[in-house]
């Protein structure tokens, strides 16, 4: 039953509806330390945003099953805020009630992200999984082409790590809200596309195998959606098993938000299912 710690939120962070990017047509300057410049490599990574705005709030409701019942283990909030320069994005997951009688989680991921590139300037995991901690911080110095990254157990002691910039490169959350603008249009079944995500020292590619469009898909307590459907690549550890696949359905329209996703454990499976939205940039049309 603890497995469901680790999926409050990989399972629905380390998903994307990824194509080639969709380039953004205005430059952007420099302002600070952090903050991305125009030269090539990151003109090449950044994006115009067209599929989200300031006031978006997604919820979502995670369903643990183990045999023939389904639990509701927990929610996890995506919120969208912004000042002049930066999107500020915050998700917060935590388990129910009655869950968390059985095993308590909250976890905090925020991300400052810079609104002419949805490039990623500063992230903090906080994670609070029963007895578990850990404190994370990720800047990212586009002046110097480095990810500084520092992490541990606590805020008062963290170790300091550098990683070098080689690549397009995001937290955990910011890759959510960036994938949302590309441009999947010209996809074809099958095709895989990578993206870079760092997580505390690390850095992952994450991959997406695209498995076409499903039309009028019925989704508990939802209704009826026509979804884009992926298939990321799953990391196999304490709880995926080697060749599992999570698979993701994404709204066909131009919200693109996530509308379900299912997935095995190594004992049972989950499923993240929408439960309230507000803010949409986009009327949902996807929805029947």
């Amino acid at each position: 039953m603890n497995s469901i710690k680790f999926v409050l939120f990989p399972a629905l962070l380390l998903f994307l509806p990824l194509t080639q990017p969709e380039k953004g047509g205005e430059k952007f300057e420099s302002v600070g330390e952090n903050r991305p410049e125009a030269n090539d490599f990151f003109s090449d990574c950044s994006l115009d945003n067209r599929a989200f705005s300031s006031g978006e709030r997604v919820v979502y409701t995670v369903y643990y099953k183990l045999g023939f019942i389904w639990l509701s283990a927990g929610q996890v909030t995506f919120t969208v805020e912004e000042d002049d320069d930066y999107y500020h994005l915050e998700a917060f997951g935590r388990t129910s009630s009655t869950y968390d009688r059985v095993f308590r989680v909250r976890d905090r991921y925020t991300s400052k992200v810079d609104k002419y590139s949805l490039l990623p300037v500063h992230a903090v995991r906080d994670i609070e999984e029963g007895s578990y901690r850990k404190y994370a911080e990720l800047s990212f110095d586009y002046n110097s082409g480095l990810v500084k990254a520092k992490h541990g157990r606590s805020k008062d002691k963290l170790e300091l790590d550098t990683i070098d910039m080689d690549r397009c490169m995001h937290d955990v959350l910011s890759i959510i809200y960036y994938s949302r603008n590309m441009n999947v249009d010209r996809m074809n079944v099958n095709d895989v596309v990578e993206l870079a995500v760092t997580l505390d020292d690390k850095t992952y590619n994450v991959g997406m195998r695209y498995e076409g469009l499903s039309e009028n898909k019925r989704v508990r307590r939802a209704g009826r959606f026509d979804l884009l459907e992926f298939t990321p690549q799953v990391i196999a550890g304490n709880v995926f098993e080697e060749g599992d696949e999570m698979t993701v359905w994404v709204s066909n329209d131009r919200n693109r938000i996530p509308v379900m996703i299912e997935s095995p454990l190594t004992v049972g499976s989950i499923r993240v299912v929408l439960d309230e939205y507000d803010g949409l940039r986009h009327p949902l049309v996807s929805m029947r």
